[in-house]
């Protein structure tokens, strides 16, 4: 295979197509280097493993409360932002950026999202002006 082809591999950037032609030769050769070292590896084992997970972070309380008022002046920070605060807070930037990700996922749960009838609603006037409620049906009937 072509150099290009080995570079692209290697940046997990070759297509589908080319992985399934590659995947005999490599398997091949796991085998072979099995083979010679004893030790018992396979691609499928290896694809299996996967990305491990970081280890799950805790945050101090007094930081959860810098975190938390920043929030409420920019629940959506720059990356500049994100970084800045971070060193403040001598987190990691992708620590604080998932913070933030998670934040404003809960306050979407919290606030229940504004409808087009609640909206309507809102004001208690319905759209035929009364206050009362109106059947889907009674829309556009004119007596």
């Amino acid at each position: 295979f072509a150099f290009t082809t080995i570079c692209r591999f290697e940046a997990l950037q070759l297509s589908f197509k080319n992985m399934c032609k590659l995947k005999p030769l490599l398997q091949k050769w796991l085998e072979e280097a099995d083979s010679t070292t004893g030790s018992p590896t396979s691609i499928d084992k290896i694809a299996a493993q996967g990305r491990k997970r970081k280890k799950r972070t805790s945050i101090e309380v007094s930081v959860k409360a810098a975190l938390e008022q920043y929030f409420q002046k920019q629940p959506k920070p720059s990356a500049q932002e994100i970084t800045t605060l971070a060193e403040s807070l001598q987190l990691e930037k992708e620590v604080v950026r998932v913070w933030f990700c998670n934040r404003r996922e809960k306050e979407k749960r919290m606030t229940p999202p504004n409808t087009l009838c609640g909206d309507m609603m809102d004001g208690s006037m319905s759209a035929n002006g009364s206050g009362h409620h109106m059947h889907p049906n009674q829309y556009n009937h004119h007596d």
